[in-house]
């Protein structure tokens, strides 16, 4: 009956532990996933600042300069863009600057 005991005690005991661990990975999860959003944020609104620089004829060294990032970031992002852009037939191909 005391090995009985004693199995179930560790059994919970286990069980606390299992749902503490996976209470403490969700929670580790939901920051992660915040960072996560946070950075595509500002992202997005890198992309959204270039591509209003670039219909109003600025040049990479100009949008860098004024949105205070490396020349080479914005060439990177205005190169992906015009790949994205490539590959949705929905929108007309973009500029490159």
């Amino acid at each position: 009956d005391e090995e009985k005991h004693m199995r179930q005690e560790r059994e919970a005991s286990w069980e606390e532990g299992r749902e503490v661990g996976r209470e403490e990975g969700r929670e580790e999860g939901r920051v992660q996933g915040r960072e996560e959003g946070k950075f595509e944020g500002k992202i997005e609104l890198l992309r959204m600042q270039i591509q209003k620089k670039l219909v109003k004829g600025k040049s990479v060294s100009e949008i860098s300069e004024e949105l205070e990032e490396e020349e080479d970031v914005i060439a990177q992002m205005i190169r992906e863009m015009g790949e994205e852009r490539a590959a949705d037939k929905h929108l007309p191909p973009k500029l490159s600057h």
